[in-house]
């Protein structure tokens, strides 16, 4: 029995298997080659790159003009007005007493504090009766002594007849003694005193009623009905209601352009009373300057001027625009000076370091300049020299002011050229 020595199917390398490894390889090394030839590229790609980044071109920064607001400025003609404050003071104040004694038998209504009367009105009334039966007397003795007078003259007339029948010449002494002249002249004297005595009897029974010598107010009252006075008893205080007087405090500095009579003009100023307190802020009396006092004030050394104000409690012309002054009250006061003529009016605020203002040029810089002042208010100074018609007056505030900064305005080209370019920076 033959032995079959041939090897099994699966033994036996395939032919197909070896073609198929054979042709593998080279499609490995492709692929490997082309993997290396990408890590190299992206390698040098990555060197290059990082070697030569880019850089931001940056563009100088430009300079930016500070925006300010400006205002232009006119000469014109201005008034001064004199800012003060001041007292309301009576113009009128008399303590009333009685010229004639006894009871005090009628009362007016209106005689309490803050009552008012008119000229001539009663007051208070005295009892007059004592002086009634004081004036028949008086009227009794006068015509007794004119009575006595008619006698004498009758007598007078007998005794110049006798003289007459005598027709004898005497000594002049002794012819006024034989024509009784001296009894005549005593008779002609007892008829005139009586006549003064009557006069005084009734001028008492007329003060009996006391009357108001002025319109006035009363301030305060010392007697009521019933009380007994005597001459010279205080019986009230009275304040005039026909003008008050605005007792003003003004620097003297101030008051050379204030109008006052007898010293600087025949016509007083005009002055504006406010009490802010009281009224509100836009309402006021007016007022006349009339007098300067003769002191200086103790405290600030200022001088004081009166300022009067006509029907002070608006009891002539009643009206909801002149309200009534109060007596005591401290308000402010406004007094129209003088006219400066070519003058330019600016805000307190505008002037710097007391002098000066800052004025935007026409090329757009700033010029700070020296200017004289003609007058300084509260509000606003009027200056004389320094500012022209037209000039640009810078009214803001500048952190750091330096001659020839750069400016701009609202609105301007430099404004909206900064604007855009703050819109390409992505800057708000």
């Amino acid at each position: 029995m033959a032995t079959d020595h041939s090897a099994p199917d699966d033994a036996r390398p395939r032919s197909s298997d070896r073609v198929a490894e054979q042709r593998s390889w080279p499609s490995l090394l492709a692929r490997l080659l082309l993997l290396f030839v990408m890590v190299a590229v992206g390698g040098g790609a990555s060197v290059y790159w990082l070697t030569n980044k880019p850089t931001a071109q940056r563009r100088p920064p430009e300079a930016q003009a500070t925006l300010v607001e400006v205002a232009q400025v006119a000469s014109s003609t201005e008034r001064v007005v004199v800012q003060a404050m001041g007292t309301v003071v009576p113009a009128q104040v008399i303590e009333l007493s009685s010229r004639v004694s006894g009871e005090i038998v009628q009362v007016s209504p209106e005689f309490v504090p803050g009552g008012r009367f008119r000229t001539g009105e009663r007051i208070l009334q005295v009892e007059p009766r004592d002086y009634q039966l004081a004036v028949q007397q008086r009227e009794s003795d006068l015509a007794k002594a004119e009575c006595d007078l008619k006698v004498e003259l009758g007598q007078q007339s007998v005794a110049e007849r006798e003289y007459q029948l005598l027709g004898q010449e005497v000594a002049e002494e002794d012819r006024e003694l034989v024509l009784r002249q001296p009894q005549l002249a005593m008779t002609r004297a007892a008829v005139s005193a009586a006549q003064a005595a009557l006069e005084q009897a009734r001028l008492d029974l007329e003060r009996t009623d006391i009357l108001a010598p002025f319109s006035a107010m009363v301030q305060s009252r010392e007697a009521d009905l019933g009380s007994q006075v005597s001459v010279g008893s205080a019986l009230a205080s009275l304040v005039g209601t026909d003008k008050y007087w605005v007792q003003a405090s003004v620097p003297l500095g101030h008051l050379k352009w204030v109008s006052i009579p007898g010293v600087s003009g025949q016509q007083g100023s005009a002055a504006r009373i406010y009490d802010h307190a009281a009224w509100g802020g836009d309402v006021c009396r007016l007022g006349t300057v009339e007098r300067l006092m003769a002191d200086l004030e103790p405290e600030g050394r200022m001088a004081r001027l009166l300022v009067a104000v006509k029907d002070p409690l608006g009891l002539e012309s009643p009206s909801a625009e002149r309200p009534p002054l109060v007596l005591g009250a401290y308000v402010r006061v406004e007094i129209d000076g003088h006219d400066l003529t070519d003058v330019i009016r600016v805000p307190r605020t505008a002037l710097r370091d007391g002098d000066r203002v800052w004025v935007m040029k026409e090329d757009d810089t700033l010029d700070i300049r020296g200017v004289e002042i003609a007058w300084s208010g509260n509000d606003h100074v009027y200056i004389s020299e320094g500012l022209a018609d037209g000039d640009l007056l810078v009214t803001s505030d500048l952190a750091a002011p330096v001659q020839g900064m750069e400016l701009r305005t609202a609105g301007s080209s430099q404004d909206r050229a900064s604007e855009d370019s703050a819109r390409e920076e992505g800057q708000p």
